[in-house]
């Protein structure tokens, strides 16, 4: 007699639902893994970029004190020198200009006051010290002619017109034997404020000629 072959199998024991699912878990734990290696390495980096970043500013900020210092020596030392040195010729500049005088004003006070019946053959002037006001002035002295003492009298009301001439006094007349003109000697003051060289050039440009 034949054994008999089963037809069909009935395992025993229950399938464990279970054993599918273990490659999923697997691959889903490596993957976390890989996500938290990737992030601490990223902090890692960016860490120590911060920290470079950080040590590169601090370096900076020595070099600068560093040339802010060295700048502060050069403007304490040499700087300041020249600075003085410049000063000192900005102000040597300045009293030259206040003490230098022109005698343009004089010549134009003559010009605007002068009658034509007098002429002027000698000129001259000088710097003298009023003794009670310590004031310097300038004293011009001139030499010339009139055709008649009338001519003497008319100017020295002139001079009085003019705010520059101040005390005008005619002396030493004397009469030509040729010409038979008045010969005389003329002096007056004139302040050195109203002959400084800043004066005359404000005058200019305040009346600048047409």
């Amino acid at each position: 007699m034949e054994p008999s072959i089963p037809t069909s199998f009935i395992p025993k024991r229950p399938i464990d639902p279970g054993t599918d699912t273990a490659p999923t878990r697997s691959r889903s734990v490596g993957l976390l893994s890989l996500i938290t290696f990737v992030i601490v390495v990223g902090t890692g980096v960016a860490f120590a970029g911060v920290y470079l970043y950080e040590r590169q500013l601090l370096s900076q900020k020595a070099k600068l004190v560093q040339s802010i210092g060295e700048a502060r020596d050069g403007i304490g030392t040499e700087f300041v020198s020249d600075m003085k040195r410049l000063d000192a010729r900005i102000s040597g500049v300045k009293e030259l200009i206040n003490n230098h005088i022109v005698v343009t004003p004089i010549f134009e006070a003559l010009q605007a006051t002068t009658l034509r019946s007098i002429q002027y053959k000698e000129f001259g002037y000088m710097i003298k010290t009023d003794q009670i006001t310590k004031t310097n002035s300038l004293v011009v002295e001139l030499a010339g002619s009139a055709k008649n003492y009338a001519s003497i009298a008319l100017q020295s009301d002139a001079f009085s017109s003019n705010k520059l001439i101040k005390n005008p006094v005619f002396s030493n007349l004397t009469v030509d034997d040729k010409t038979r003109n008045i010969n005389f000697k003329l002096s007056f003051s004139v302040d050195m404020a109203d002959l400084s060289y800043q004066a005359f050039i404000d005058s200019k440009a305040n009346n600048p000629q047409p």
